[in-house]
């Protein structure tokens, strides 16, 4: 039987990155998937005339016209053919107003809100938007992003030795700023509260409030989202799992579907092998793999083979944020129910430490609302539009919810957050729904078999935050010829960072074989 060079498990973001870097570079490739299509979250599903994107919210790091972000950088160089569309803005932020608040006022729609802040892409427009509303807070937005690109530079420079010498000096910045909060890298910057608290719209996609969230972590993201604005593919996130799929067979890697990982074959202590379904057994010298730790921990391979280093790392992270997603086909267009962004963040609290109190309870009144029609008009059926509604869920919020009720309770949460957005925006909604569909966590977890739902992999804390994952990833995985890839992995915040670690792991495996003289 033949013996690849690397079998890449799961065919999610992660492993197709992996998989195609190694194919391309001439690597006898195997990648095996247990569902019938590539993707894992990055897919979609169709109920009646409406085509769904099942997670994907806006991606930080696409691009724009004249330079490549570090998506679209990663498909450029593997040759991924994807169609972008890209919004010139990054998030709205609408914070009703509470009985007795003296900084309440009525908005362009005609509500009473505490915040309503629409903030556009580029670093000068979003500091002076952000001093429009919050005055003095112009030099200390500026100086936040200053800082944050000097430290990306440092942080680039420890992956990439080259570029280290031009880099030196802004070393002890990030050996500084690994360990400060977004609320404390603000508050020694003078940036004013209120500014902090818009400025800080995004932790959610994170998991965790300013409080508690590094600034190193956050301004990853933040910075991509502002220097290029929102990216999605034009036919959905399943586009950029396909055009992977075409990189792959392009460069004659094999790509099995309905295809299992059921045990990881041992010999001499490491990885040798794949059994799939059960009973085929494929052999190799590398191991990808594109799944939760736990989950291989767990399923595929014997305690006794696991590294002690390995199993008290499990057990002593904890998962990350779940969503609850609500999904509407509306047989009105966007313009007729009122939608004029494309993400709507509201909240019952300005305060990112009180928006992550309340989201502790199933549904408090912090909710995200996309309109993909904004981005691309054509995404519906003409007379149509297509709305997302998502909230975070954090722990096993769903442990005391009986299997009798779970319906029930489906329903209830989807009707609160639609009356949520509607009140909050002063739109109808409900009256022109056409088709709907709830994901709870659990639904998250049965089909991306990840703990609880999460599509975040394990929530960053201060001693495994992103600078140590990044410095110790290569001797972090559990063999030497095995490397975990996505969201459980280094910078850990959705789909750029899952592609991020596909390609670092592939890179990886690719200079190991070629240094045997392959």
């Amino acid at each position: 039987m033949k013996t690849y060079d690397v079998i890449v498990i799961g065919a999610g973001n992660g492993g197709l990155a992996a998989a195609a870097t190694c194919a391309k570079e001439g690597l006898s490739t195997l990648l095996l998937e247990k569902h019938n299509i590539p993707g894992g979250s990055a897919s979609s599903f169709v109920r009646g005339r409406f085509e769904f994107e099942p997670s994907l919210h806006e991606l930080c790091g696409v691009g724009a016209p004249d330079k490549s972000g570090q998506v679209e950088g990663m498909f450029d160089r593997l040759g991924g053919d994807v169609e972008w569309y890209t919004h010139d803005s990054t998030f709205r932020l609408v914070v009703p107003a509470k009985e007795g608040d003296k900084d309440a006022f009525i908005n362009e729609d005609g509500q009473l809100v505490t915040v309503d802040a629409r903030m556009p892409v580029g670093f000068e427009n979003f500091a002076k938007k952000l001093d429009e509303l919050v005055p003095g807070s112009y030099e200390s937005c500026i100086a936040a992003f200053d800082l944050s690109a000097r430290l990306f530079k440092a942080l680039n420079s420890l992956e990439n030795p080259s570029q280290l010498p031009g880099s030196l000096k802004d070393i002890p910045d990030i050996m500084r700023m690994v360990s400060h909060t977004m609320s404390e890298a603000l508050d020694a910057i003078g940036m004013p509260k209120k500014a902090q608290d818009i400025f800080n719209t995004y932790w959610c996609y994170l998991g965790s409030p300013s409080s508690k969230l590094d600034f190193l972590y956050y301004m990853a993201m933040l910075h991509g989202y502002v220097e290029y604005g929102t990216g999605v593919p034009k036919l959905r996130s399943h586009e950029m799992s396909l055009a992977l799929d075409k990189v792959i067979r392009k460069h004659g890697g094999d790509i099995w579907y309905n295809s299992e990982a059921t045990k990881i074959i041992m010999k001499d202590g490491k990885p040798a092998g794949v059994v799939i379904n059960g009973e085929k057994e494929v052999y190799c010298k590398y191991i990808i793999c594109n799944s939760y730790p736990y989950a291989v921990f767990k399923d595929l391979i014997d305690e006794k083979d696991i590294p002690e280093k390995q199993l008290k790392m499990l057990k002593s992270r904890k998962t990350a944020c779940a969503l609850t997603t609500v999904y509407l086909g509306m047989n009105k267009t966007k313009e007729e129910l009122g939608i004029k962004d494309y993400s709507v963040f509201i909240a019952p609290d300005s305060d990112s430490d009180k928006q992550y109190d309340a989201a502790q309870d199933f549904f408090s009144g912090y909710c995200i609302i996309n309109c993909l029609n904004e981005i691309i008009p054509d995404c519906t059926p003409e007379g149509t539009s297509q709305l997302f509604l998502t909230t975070m869920t954090f722990d096993d919020v769903m442990k005391d919810i009986k299997p009798q009720d779970y319906k029930k309770f489906k329903t209830k949460v989807a009707k609160d957050m639609i009356e949520t957005c509607e009140k909050a925006l002063g739109i109808s909604i409900t009256p022109y729904i056409e088709e709907i569909e709830i994901a709870l966590p659990p639904t998250f977890a049965r089909y991306l078999n990840t703990p609880l739902g999460t599509p975040y992999g394990y929530m960053l804390e201060k001693w495994d935050s992103m600078l140590p994952r990044t410095i110790q990833y290569e001797t972090d995985q559990p063999f030497d010829n095995f490397f975990f890839c996505g969201a459980t992995q280094e910078r850990g915040d959705g789909y750029g960072c899952a592609y991020y670690t596909g390609e670092k792991a592939g890179g990886l495996v690719v200079k190991a074989i070629k240094k045997e003289g392959k």
